[in-house]
């Protein structure tokens, strides 16, 4: 029996090597592609596909040897093993990435790697963690052209951010997940950097992502603390400035929400207080607390509660550097 459908030719089940029909290459590439109507077609068209609205000037298509490189990366990268040799060959790969200029046509397929990856493992901080190590090493990377694959790395690296993970809470675990958004907070804002003008309004999205997560009441600890880092990483001291201090004060119902709900001693609730701290005192570069003994005065004390609230606002009034306190207070008595 002979058919012939859409170019492709098979005799009794079984697809000969004609031009006609795809080379195992080719069908290798075609399933790191991604799909669906909200794909990037750039990554389709620079695989070798064919069938797309949208191509690039030069069709995509790689080396046996390079895709089976790409393969030993990416089994190398996701070995949880902890044995010290797993460990060398996974730090290997990552610098590979980070300095080898040959692997630039693997680019679409390390971003389709990460996008899959994150989506469908947040139950594993082990797999989020590397795919964020992946990330960077392709931006640190000056032989990889990024700019095109902007919009499709962003979303997996805000999910590290502020999505919800779901695993359990508490030690290392904890402390895993933090540091994983920490890692996700700084792509970003290096990311904000380096790609602002080559990706439209791509600051004013990520900021405007990061203020709704971080207003949200429903949001948990990790959210927040996520969300304001973001914040601090994308906006820099201004959006602190304009973003932040503002809602603060409100803020305070959600963290005493959470108090009530984990207790006062929670270490979730405990690390946002402390970011928010830390972010607030980036508004002043090269500030430094007083050590004469003077923690600011009762006026700056009265007002900073006022302003942000008897929980953020007397901790910063601690720390009695009065030109910080003069910097979030400024735009307050501008409005009043």
């Amino acid at each position: 029996m002979l058919t012939n459908i859409a170019h492709w030719l098979a005799v009794e089940g079984v697809q000969p090597s004609i031009p006609q029909n795809p080379t195992t290459a080719e069908a290798r590439a075609s399933e790191l592609v991604p799909k669906g109507p909200g794909a990037n077609p750039n990554l389709a068209a620079l695989a070798g596909n064919d069938n797309v609205s949208h191509k690039p000037l030069v069709k995509h298509v790689i080396s046996k040897e390079l895709m089976l490189f790409f393969d030993k990366i990416r089994g190398a990268i996701l070995d949880e093993d902890l044995d010290p040799e797993v460990v060398i060959l996974r730090e290997s790969a990552f610098e590979s990435v980070r300095g080898d200029p040959g692997l630039h046509q693997l680019v679409p397929y390390f971003v389709q790697f990460v996008a899959e990856k994150v989506t469908h493992n947040l139950t594993n901080i082990f797999v989020l963690r590397q795919m964020m190590e992946l990330t960077a090493a392709m931006m640190a990377n000056k032989s990889f052209f990024i700019d095109p694959y902007v919009a499709s790395l962003v979303p997996p690296v805000l999910t590290c951010l502020i999505a919800r993970f779901q695993v359990p809470d508490g030690g290392e675990n904890l402390k895993d997940q933090y540091d994983l958004r920490d890692l996700a907070s700084s792509l970003l804002g290096m990311m904000t950097t380096r790609y602002r003008d080559s990706t439209q309004s791509l600051q004013a999205r990520l900021v405007r992502t990061c203020l709704k997560k971080f207003l949200d009441p429903d949001a948990s600890p990790g959210e927040h603390y996520g969300a304001i880092n973001g914040l601090s990483s994308i906006g820099g001291p201004n959006g602190i400035s304009v973003l932040v201090l503002p809602n603060i004060k409100p803020f305070e119902i959600l963290l005493r929400k959470h108090q009530s709900q984990r207790g006062p001693n929670d270490e979730e609730v405990i690390m946002v207080i402390a970011t928010i701290i830390k972010v607030i005192q980036t508004i002043t570069k090269g500030s430094t607390v007083l050590v004469n003994g003077v923690n600011g005065n009762a006026d700056d004390s009265a007002a900073l509660e006022e302003f942000l609230g008897e929980m953020i606002g007397s901790r910063i009034a601690r720390l009695g550097n009065r030109e910080l306190n003069a910097a979030i207070l400024r735009p307050r008595e501008k409005t009043l």
